[in-house]
């Protein structure tokens, strides 16, 4: 990237804003399962929470700059599954105001950066660490060219839960950060602290 995108913040991500992810990522998964009383039985397949796609990017490197901050919640799928995703719908946050500042792009109802949360089901394994890697390593011989289709597997992946901070997909190919001139739709609610 050869300049500095003002949509973007270009603050490091700390350990600390990881956990309170953690935190909006606790908050999401109540809203979702007290909307969903038929899906409680899914809160034991949570296999990770983690930050990815540009945040991610961002974190590892520090150049790209953050647009939004995308949460990945992996549930493991029971083996007759046939879905890809436990919801459809990318539900957003608001991060409030912060060091992070916002996205012009936003609507106005955002006072700090959008936070993502985005529910994926992968395969069952013994590790669920593993289980992802592999599911992202198919996902990337699937979508190969991230100059056409970006998709999460072109990009970073970083722990939240378990294993704090610990960087468990960095592939050599990332996309160029996307330019964007719109924003979503309103907040879930504030992300809490």
């Amino acid at each position: 990237m050869t300049g500095r995108d003002p949509a973007r913040s270009y603050e490091p991500l700390t350990d600390d804003d990881l956990l309170r992810l953690g935190r909006v990522a606790d908050a999401d998964l109540e809203c979702f399962f007290s909307r969903n009383p038929h899906l409680t039985e899914w809160r034991h397949r949570i296999a990770v929470v983690a930050l990815a796609q540009g945040a991610a990017e961002h974190r590892l490197r520090g150049r790209r700059g953050i647009k939004d901050i995308d949460v990945i919640v992996c549930f493991t799928k029971p083996p007759d599954s046939k879905k890809q995703q436990v919801r459809r719908t990318v539900v957003s946050w608001d991060w409030g105001p912060s060091k992070f500042g916002r996205c012009s792009f936003d609507p106005p109802a955002y006072s700090g950066r959008r936070v993502d949360m985005k529910y994926w089901l992968i395969p069952e394994a013994d590790d669920p660490v593993v289980a992802v890697q592999r599911w992202l390593r198919k996902r990337a011989r699937v979508r190969h060219d991230p100059s056409r289709t970006p998709d999460l597997a072109h990009e970073p992946v970083i722990l939240i839960r378990p294993d704090l901070g610990r960087v468990i997909w960095d592939p050599d190919n990332e996309p160029p950060p996307k330019q964007t001139f719109e924003g979503h739709g309103k907040p879930r609610g504030l992300a809490p602290s």
